[in-house]
């Protein structure tokens, strides 16, 4: 998953695009534990990426959250 895609998700969540940047931590990007939650629930049934709550928690910054989808998004063949 690129960043803009990752980007286009957290506005579908209602996060403020103009916050979501490679660098704001979860906190700055508005991504509070109601969200992070969501976000798994979303990636794993709509996206088939089974990104574990707990690893999005311990994501510092947006660029954290994805490297780490993109390290659990199935590999193209």
């Amino acid at each position: 998953m690129t960043f803009d895609e990752l980007k286009q998700l957290l506005t579908e969540l209602g996060l403020d695009a103009d916050d979501i940047t490679p660098e704001a931590t979860r906190e700055e990007a508005g991504l509070d534990s109601l969200l992070v939650v969501e976000l798994s629930l979303v990636l794993r049934k709509e996206r088939g990426i089974p990104v574990p709550e707990e690893d999005l928690y311990a994501a510092a910054t947006v660029a954290d959250i994805e490297r780490l989808v993109s390290r659990f998004a199935p590999q193209a063949s």
